[in-house]
């Protein structure tokens, strides 16, 4: 969703959440992004929980002692809407001519006809973008050829929403240049140009995003109130420890898990696990449902800071879903300088959304 269009030496990610903010500012260095600077300021207690963008003050302040103590050096930044705030749907379009997928006005002029019939808010009161959802039938036909139903990947936000983010990016001393989907910056950061069908999977604090991509798009999204404070939890509960000692042991799982060859997670964080495999299975059954397995899953991408826990979920749910499934990883299109390469490994997953945003006018 362009807010404005400016052409800056380097680009600002910044990914908000009550859990952290976090950013990255980005040059392009002979057509590569080279990264420039990082930061993130995690929440203080409660600060941020909640409703964290009706809160501007808060989250402004919060956004700009991060940029000042990273040292960021451009005022243009980018930013993303989470899934809880986003509207999408698959909007089909009978009898466009193939050429015409190029000319932007006129599909948005033929969108606004059909949207307004989906939109949960009139379509006045409403932002949207859409992408179009390529299939070989789209790709192979002539540029002549009217086709009988091309889909279209339809996100929209309300303009209350827009102006909450375009206000606490001012209050910091910035510009929004631009207002993208989370999910099509973890398909930046994360997927790059496979056009494979892949699962997203990104475990925050207290939220799970999930999101099918298929030919780099992500089709389907779901959210759940679920994250790494429920891992904590559930050790707490379990082991009759606080929750700083559980939120220790969480650290400590990976080594001990290594050192006793554990091949599977104490019943405890099995447990708080329930949920995300749970929905991990029904949005692939939806997805499969919806198409008629036109196409086989062919992986899982894991990332957020949930995904760390004792550097074995990858492992655990290749072998509970039976999809290979890994950690990805957001550095890898970005140069660095050699020597960050440790802490960037460590900190990387936490990092793919403002990454993907960064190298949003670079790739």
């Amino acid at each position: 969703m362009g807010i404005l269009s400016s052409k800056p030496n380097s680009y600002l990610g910044v990914d908000l959440s009550p859990d952290a903010i976090k950013l990255v500012e980005l040059k392009a260095e002979k057509g590569k992004p080279q990264l420039i600077t990082y930061g993130y300021t995690e929440s203080k207690g409660d600060v941020l929980k909640g409703d964290f963008i009706s809160n501007k003050n808060i989250t402004s302040t919060l956004l700009k002692e991060v940029s000042d103590r990273a040292k960021v050096t451009t005022n243009l930044a980018l930013a993303a809407l989470p899934p809880s705030l986003v509207f999408s749907s698959v909007l089909k379009l009978s009898g466009v001519i193939k050429k015409d997928l190029d000319n932007k006005s006129k599909i948005k002029d033929l969108i606004s006809d059909e949207i307004k019939k989906i939109l949960p808010r009139p379509l006045e009161e409403m932002t949207f973008d859409f992408n179009l959802i390529r299939t070989d039938k789209v790709e192979q036909a002539d540029q002549n050829t009217k086709l009988d139903s091309v889909k279209f990947l339809i996100t929209a936000a309300t303009n209350e929403v827009i102006k909450d983010y375009v206000d606490i990016f001012k209050q910091s001393g910035f510009q929004l240049t631009n207002l993208d989907i989370e999910g099509f910056a973890l398909v930046r950061s994360l997927v790059g140009s496979d056009r494979s069908l892949i699962l997203l999977v990104d475990i925050g604090e207290n939220r799970t995003n999930l999101s099918i991509v298929n030919l780099t798009i992500p089709v389907l999204n779901r959210s759940i109130a679920v994250g790494g404070a429920a891992f904590t939890r559930a050790i707490s509960d379990s082991l009759n420890i606080t929750i700083s000692e559980a939120e220790n042991y969480k650290l400590d799982l990976g080594i001990m898990m290594s050192q006793e060859n554990m091949q599977e997670y104490p019943k405890p964080v099995e447990a708080a696990l329930a949920p995300i495999v749970t929905e991990i299975k029904y949005l692939i059954k939806t997805y499969y449902d919806q198409t008629g397995r036109e196409k086989q899953l062919d992986k899982i991408i894991l990332t957020g800071g949930g995904s760390l826990i004792g550097n074995h979920l990858d492992k655990y749910l290749s072998k509970v879903l039976d999809i290979r499934t890994y950690v990805g990883d957001p550095w890898a299109r970005v140069v660095y300088p050699e020597e960050l390469k440790p802490v960037l490994f460590e900190i990387g997953p936490r990092f793919s959304v403002a990454l993907g945003l960064a190298m949003r006018e670079i790739i």
